[in-house]
């Protein structure tokens, strides 16, 4: 293993545009310039912006000019599409992957690309011997956790002038400020000096809440958004949004009331009115374990509306396949409700794409569709979140979506449904979000809905500097419609 480089390091040529097999836009253009010139940056565009293809570019450029090896962290589910996406715009760097959980030697290559599941069994292995990260979906790095403390140690054994690139279209998906301070922490120390310091941090954006649990201290809040915004932008964070670069077609969101039916309606009542008993019987706000045990129940209510409404799913999706052309993207969370909508709509040769897949499995799921040999394609929020284009190859057209379940976090949404709507995509794309109705019952789907359309899906308020939005925020705001009205 190589001993850890010296901070003082001599500065290198500037890195130039290298030549691939795809031509970039200007604002991507920006991007590299941006990644190659800062060494330590952030690239926070939208999503559907092609991130991927301004990594490729900074990969390339570190490879074919410097004679340095490059470390690409991905998300385990985006291993294929990254191995995929460099052999087609510059098959002359040699990739490995590199999986498993046991000691390793690492192979021969050019850029190593690992799934951020297994990076803590390879931190060893890779310490020192490699010259340049780059980390797709960085927000996943959010948390303290044994992988983020795995890459940050592998970080530090890069030169000062090493390039380190994150990448994320929600570098703080739940508007926490807090959220950003393990991906500054792999960034290093010019990105906590562009703004301020971590002290200054701690102190102006992400104080203390004033609460105390058994007389300690617990939980920051997020104050002076728009100044961290502006010292961000203004030192290593690039941001750009979608309006601003590019001319999509316009993607239109719009609910519809489905009734709900089934023994999931009365499964999906029990809890409601339990809910409701419970939270009359303390009269007050809950926190705590009380708050745990009140959000697993709203954990059941999005169950079983989700089964409730998906016959009536089922039907509204079959009604227009069988008028109009092309494909249905359908988004869901629980497995239950995935199966009942794979198999109630099995004469569209469904497709599938969930957590546990392999890499080849959810390739094949994302080439049937595309193709348009399936007409449907049945995707977990998380799992198909992320990564994937689906917006046809020309012959199969998809632009459609439902939203079958919804989520908690409004990113989470707007995730899915820029699987069809990013470049590529040739015409206007239909979101339907289908809220289960239950006669003299506000549903939870009418509910999240609710609170979600009062924050209006700003999924990027934190670095565009217009508030913050918290998840904690939007179950309360459930939470709170239950006390209020039934």
């Amino acid at each position: 293993m190589r001993q850890p480089r010296s901070a003082i390091v001599p500065p290198s040529n500037q890195l130039v545009l290298p030549s691939l097999n795809m031509s970039l836009y200007d604002y991507q253009i920006e991007a590299f310039e941006w990644a190659v010139s800062k060494k330590q940056s952030y690239l926070a565009l939208d999503m559907g912006l092609g991130k991927t293809a301004i990594a490729i570019a900074v990969a390339s450029a570190i490879v074919e000019q410097e004679r340095k090896k490059v470390l690409i962290v991905v998300p385990p589910s985006l291993v294929w599409n990254w191995v995929s996406e460099i052999s087609k715009f510059n098959p002359n760097l040699k990739t490995a992957v590199l999986r498993g959980q046991s000691v390793h030697i690492l192979p021969d290559a050019d850029v190593y690309i690992i799934g951020n599941a297994v990076l803590t069994h390879w931190s060893v292995a890779l310490m020192g011997e490699i010259d340049a990260i780059i980390v797709d979906e960085a927000h996943f790095f959010k948390n303290p956790s044994k992988r983020t403390k795995a890459l940050i140690s592998i970080s530090n054994y890069l030169p000062s002038d090493a390039v380190k690139v994150l990448m994320s279209g929600t570098p703080a998906p739940n508007g926490r400020n807090i959220e950003l301070v393990s991906q500054i922490d792999f960034l290093g120390s010019k990105a906590w000096t562009g703004i301020g310091g971590i002290g200054h941090f701690y102190q102006h954006y992400a104080p203390w809440s004033g609460k105390t649990v058994n007389g300690r201290k617990v939980g920051r809040v997020s104050t002076n958004d728009l100044d961290l915004k502006n010292r961000m932008h203004g030192s290593f964070m690039f941001r750009r949004k979608r309006d601003e670069v590019i001319d999509l077609p316009t993607k239109f969101r719009a609910t519809i009331a489905l009734e709900g039916s089934g023994h999931a309606v009365q499964d999906y009542m029990d809890v409601h009115n339990d809910l409701i008993a419970w939270l009359e019987s303390i009269n007050r706000n809950t926190t705590g374990a009380e708050r745990a045990y009140a959000l697993v129940q709203l954990g059941y209510l999005r169950k079983h509306v989700g089964r409730a409404k998906t016959n009536a799913i089922i039907k509204h999706v079959s009604e227009i396949l069988d008028n109009e052309p092309g494909g249905m993207f359908i988004v869901a969370e629980h497995v239950d409700t995935m199966n009942a909508l794979t198999a109630g709509l099995f004469k569209y040769n469904p497709c599938e794409v969930r957590g546990g897949m392999s890499d080849g499995a959810k390739k094949a799921a994302v080439n049937d569709f595309n193709s348009g040999a399936s007409r449907v394609m049945v995707g977990q929020i998380i799992s198909a979140g992320t990564g994937l284009t689906l917006t046809g190859n020309g012959v199969n057209q998809n632009y459609r979506g439902v939203i079958a379940q919804l989520p908690w976090n409004p990113a989470s949404l707007k995730q899915a449904e820029d699987r069809l709507h990013r470049i590529s995509q040739t015409v206007d794309v239909h979101i339907t979000i289908p809220l289960c109705h239950i006669e003299g019952c506000e549903t939870i789907d009418e509910r999240l809905w609710s609170v979600l359309e009062e924050k209006a899906f700003s999924t990027g308020i934190l670095i565009d500097g217009q508030g913050e939005v918290l998840l904690e925020q939007i179950q309360n705001g459930v939470l709170d419609s239950y006390r209020k009205r039934k």
